[in-house]
């Protein structure tokens, strides 16, 4: 039998943190290459398709999106945040993910028609029943990739994402360039899921049985519940403002606020958001060693919040010359709207520290109650820009994640018996000193020159330098950037 440190040493703690630098240096590696293929499919895509043909799919993603969270019910991080998952239980949980994947596949399908009436366009009926599929796809694959993850594999993991990305990108290009038309959208999606599926179930090294009735799930699915709760309000949130705008303003302008919105995202959605599945397992490890959480948190931030200041940071500054050369002339006015969800995504990605600590410390149940408080005021603030156009939207979504963050990170303290204030500091800290000079530089050179690549060139370049110096003259800073490099040199 292997011998296996006790949890709790200290040698445990030394290999939990080899396995969290190598997990990150997965991650970042992977998703680099998954941003690299989101933005080729930004840039290309954009160019062969019109911003109607975006606005078509967004209606109809706004609405079938929130079945994805139903589909998982949370049951992917119950099982990765567990200490224990027996044989019985990972068979359960696969068929529990695979049923409600099917029943949300069906009702999707049978509201094709309630949605196209809804938008009064028809074209949504068959956009509809196509994406419907994807709830089933991603329901059997739950699991599977929930394998992966709990074996810290991120290695895998990231290939198992970036691949179907890559082929839903090539198909997707295919369909624009010999058919055209919001298909090549759908086409896309379907693709990753399909490829998603089947890599997964090659890498996962594991694979269900039957039906256990007498093993109960119970515990992952109060977990599970209580998360699905937390990202439905949040997804409910998030989506409000595609689906009032889609009912307000008609499909172009919508495909423009669509396109600044996933550029806002994209950040999150590859960078910062996937450090959960690095995180969250870690956290949950040494969650009896106050000293190693602490160091592990701390660090987590260090990098989510510097990397979102970094990026948005760089959005704000140059929106213009960015869109002009991402997307095109078509999409400039874009670009406003753009500048303005930036401000959001910063606040989004500092949520992330709050989110782990409520997973981690298994209080999704609390994590969810707070949701419900905090959650309206995003609301309130997308209704109450409204009536101003994207723009009054934009600043509404902006202004109502910035009173969550600050929420969130209060109650979190309280519920998880974890300090806050220290990391409040540390993350306004980063913002104020990284991405607002940032934002600083790039408003001055737009200001300054007039061929956008040239724009972004030297605005790229004075960033660069600008963060050098900042690491030079800040030593808590380059303190942090020592320890990471140094553990980086220790691991085996």
């Amino acid at each position: 039998m292997p011998w296996v440190p006790r949890p709790g040493s200290r040698m445990a703690t030394k290999s939990l943190g080899r396995s969290a630098l190598g997990g990150a240096g997965a991650t970042i590696l992977w998703q680099g290459v998954r941003l690299v293929l989101l933005a080729l499919s930004i840039v290309i895509l954009a160019r062969l398709l019109d911003p109607a043909d975006y606005g078509l799919v967004a209606m109809v993603t706004a609405l079938i999106g929130i079945g994805e969270l139903l589909r998982d019910m949370g049951l992917s991080m119950a099982s990765v945040q567990a200490k224990t998952v027996s044989a019985e239980e990972k068979s359960n949980l696969f068929w529990a993910n695979t049923l409600i994947g099917a029943v949300l596949t069906t009702v999707a399908y049978l509201l094709a028609e309630p949605i196209a009436a809804l938008y009064g366009r028809d074209e949504l009926v068959g956009i509809t029943h196509a994406l419907a599929f994807t709830f089933l796809i991603n329901g059997i694959a739950t699991q599977f990739k929930a394998q992966i993850n709990r074996d810290l594999r991120f290695m895998t993991l990231g290939f198992t994402e970036a691949l179907p990305q890559a082929a839903g990108l090539a198909a997707a290009i295919v369909w624009a360039v010999s058919i055209g038309g919001y298909g090549a959208l759908v086409v896309q999606a379907l693709v990753i899921a399909v490829g998603g599926l089947l890599l997964d179930l090659v890498f996962a090294r594991w694979w269900p049985r039957g039906y256990f009735r007498r093993t109960s799930i119970r515990r992952f699915l109060r977990f599970g519940g209580a998360l699905a709760g937390t990202q439905t309000l949040a997804y409910l949130s998030k989506n409000l403002d595609t689906v009032a705008l889609g009912l307000t303003v008609g499909s172009t302008p919508l495909g423009w606020y669509n396109r600044a919105y996933q550029i806002t995202v994209l950040p999150l959605t590859q960078l910062t958001a996937p450090m959960s599945r690095v995180a969250v397992p870690i956290l949950s490890r040494v969650q009896d060693d106050a000293r190693a959480f602490g160091r592990f948190l701390r660090a987590g931030q260090f990098f989510s919040v510097g990397l979102a200041a970094v990026c948005y940071g760089t959005i704000v500054g140059m929106a213009e010359p960015l869109v002009r050369v991402v997307l095109g002339e078509t999409w400039l006015p874009a670009a406003p709207v753009l500048q303005v969800l930036a401000i959001s995504g910063v606040f989004r990605a500092m949520g992330q520290v709050p989110y782990w600590l409520f997973l981690s410390k298994g209080h999704a149940g609390r994590q969810f109650r707070f949701y419900l408080v905090a959650q309206p005021v995003i609301i309130v603030g997308i209704l109450a820009g409204l009536p101003f156009g994207l723009i009054g939207v934009a600043w509404g979504v902006s202004a109502g994640y910035a009173i969550f963050w600050i929420a969130q990170m209060l109650w979190a303290a309280r519920a998880t018996d974890t300090p806050t204030g220290g990391l409040i500091v540390s993350a306004l800290a980063i913002v104020l000193s990284v991405g607002v000079p940032i934002a600083g530089i790039g408003l001055l050179v737009t200001s300054l020159l007039d061929q956008p690549v040239v724009v972004i060139a030297v605005g790229l370049a004075a960033s660069a330098v600008y963060l050098a110096v900042l690491l030079f003259a800040v030593p808590i800073y380059r303190s942090q950037v020592r320890e990471v490099l140094t553990l980086a040199r220790r691991r085996r």
